[in-house]
C-alpha cells in the first residue's frame, strides 16, 4: 500500500514519513479532530498501522485524542517546540516568507509593524515597485500617535485598557492627541471586533493602509501587519481585495506563532 504524502516531502525513512502524513492531515482537520478511519483511509495506511503510529504521537504530546469520540488532534507538545522555534527565530526572518507573498500578491508596499516606546517602529518594509508608493519609513519630524495609521491602530487596540489609558497619558506626543479617551476606546474595541482596522488619509493626505494583527501563542499582539496604498488607487474592490489579502497574512503569520486560528 503506497503512503501519500502532503506537500510532496519524503525522506528515507518511512515511519517519519508516515507521521508526518498523519499530523498534516490532524493539523487540516480543524477544531472538530479527525476519526481513525478517515485519517487511516487519507493517508493510505491500514487501521492499525495508523492506530500505532497515533498511539505513539499521542505517547509524546504531538496527538491528544477527545472524548467522546476518540477523536484525533494535535497536542501541547506543539505549542512547546513552536515556542522553542520562536524563541530561537527573528520575527521579522520568521515574518520575510509571508510578507513577501503578500507584496507580490497586492504590488502595494508591506510593512511589518510593532510598538515601541508609545510609537509604531517598521521592523520589515517591502516598497511597492509601482512609480506612484507609499514608504512608510519616511521620518517624522515629531512623534506622532500610533492610532493614525492602519498599523498603529491595530498595535494600539492590542493593548489592554490600562495600557491603552497610561500610553495617552504619558506618551510624547500627549500634547498633540485631540482625541478622548472614550473615543479611543470605541475604536480600540470596534478593531478587536472586527480583526483589522484602516487608515484612509488621517495621517498623510493621500496615504491609505489595511493592517491586521499579529498574535503570538499568548493571544497577545505582537507586530502588525499593514498595506500601505496610495488614495488614488482607492475603490471599494481594491480595499477589500488587500484586507482580504493582509488578514490572511496575519493569521497565517499568527498560526506561525501559536496564535489562534479561529478569530474572525
Amino acid at each position: 500500500m503506497t503512503t501519500s504524502h502532503p506537500g510532496g516531502a519524503r525522506s528515507s525513512i518511512q515511519v517519519i514519513d508516515r507521521s508526518m502524513a498523519l499530523l498534516r492531515r490532524i493539523a487540516d482537520g480543524g477544531p472538530s479532530g479527525q476519526s481513525l478511519g478517515s485519517l487511516a483511509q487519507d493517508v493510505g495506511l491500514p487501521a492499525s498501522t495508523a492506530r500505532t503510529l497515533l498511539s505513539a504521537l499521542v505517547t509524546h504530546g504531538l496527538v491528544r485524542q477527545t472524548e467522546p469520540g476518540r477523536r484525533y488532534l494535535l497536542g501541547p507538545s506543539f505549542f512547546e517546540l513552536n515556542r522553542a522555534y520562536v524563541d530561537q527565530s527573528d520575527l521579522a526572518s520568521v515574518a520575510a516568507p509571508l510578507l513577501h507573498e503578500l507584496w507580490l500578491a497586492t504590488d502595494e508596499t508591506v510593512h511589518l509593524s510593532v510598538l515601541k516606546d508609545a510609537q509604531r517602529v517598521d521592523i520589515s518594509v517591502l516598497v511597492s515597485q509601482q512609480l506612484l508608493n507609499v514608504n512608510p519609513t519616511r521620518s517624522h519630524d515629531l512623534p506622532a500617535p500610533p492610532f493614525r495609521t492602519a498599523a498603529g491602530k491595530v498595535l494600539f487596540a492590542g493593548l489592554d485598557p490600562d495600557e491603552r489609558r497610561a500610553l495617552v497619558s504619558s506618551a510624547p506626543w500627549r500634547s498633540t492627541v485631540t482625541e478622548d479617551v472614550a473615543a479611543l476606546e470605541k475604536l480600540a474595541k470596534r478593531i478587536e471586533h472586527d480583526g483589522f482596522a484602516t487608515n484612509f488619509e488621517e495621517e498623510a493626505p493621500g496615504v491609505c493602509g489595511v493592517a491586521a494583527p499579529v498574535r503570538d501563542h499568548s493571544d497577545r499582539v505582537v507586530a502588525a501587519v499593514c498595506v500601505g496604498y496610495p488614495a488614488v488607487r482607492r475603490t471599494p474592490e481594491h480595499d477589500e481585495t488587500l484586507r482580504a489579502a493582509v488578514v490572511a497574512c496575519a493569521s497565517h503569520l499568527s498560526a506561525l506563532l501559536g496564535g489562534r486560528t479561529d478569530r474572525r
